[in-house]
């Protein structure tokens, strides 16, 4: 990394943030909230595959691929998640 170059840092910062979100999303086990941390690694990933240098656009490129597969998995997974259901039963309100 070039010592004083905004972008070098910019792009080391979406390569790891990318890589560390798609891990958190591999390991919480509620759909709903491992697919938004996915969908955060993917759109942090294109910072890296866009101005990267070669090295970071490949480790980029496999976490994007990752990122989208795991997140079309899950896709079918939500629909089944308790937290996601709207037949949930209305917040009671307490007056007084």
């Amino acid at each position: 990394m070039q010592r004083g170059s905004l972008k070098a840092v910019v792009v080391s910062i979406g390569f790891w943030l990318a890589w560390l979100l798609l891990g958190a999303g591999l390991l919480l086990p509620t759909p709903t909230a491992s697919f938004c941390l996915v969908f955060l690694a993917v759109s942090c990933a294109v910072v890296p595959l866009a101005f990267g240098d070669t090295k970071r656009r490949i480790g980029a490129v496999i976490a994007l691929i990752l990122g989208v597969a795991l997140a079309v998995s899950l896709v079918g997974r939500i629909g089944h998640d308790p937290s996601f259901k709207k037949n949930r039963p209305a917040p009671t309100r307490q007056t007084g």
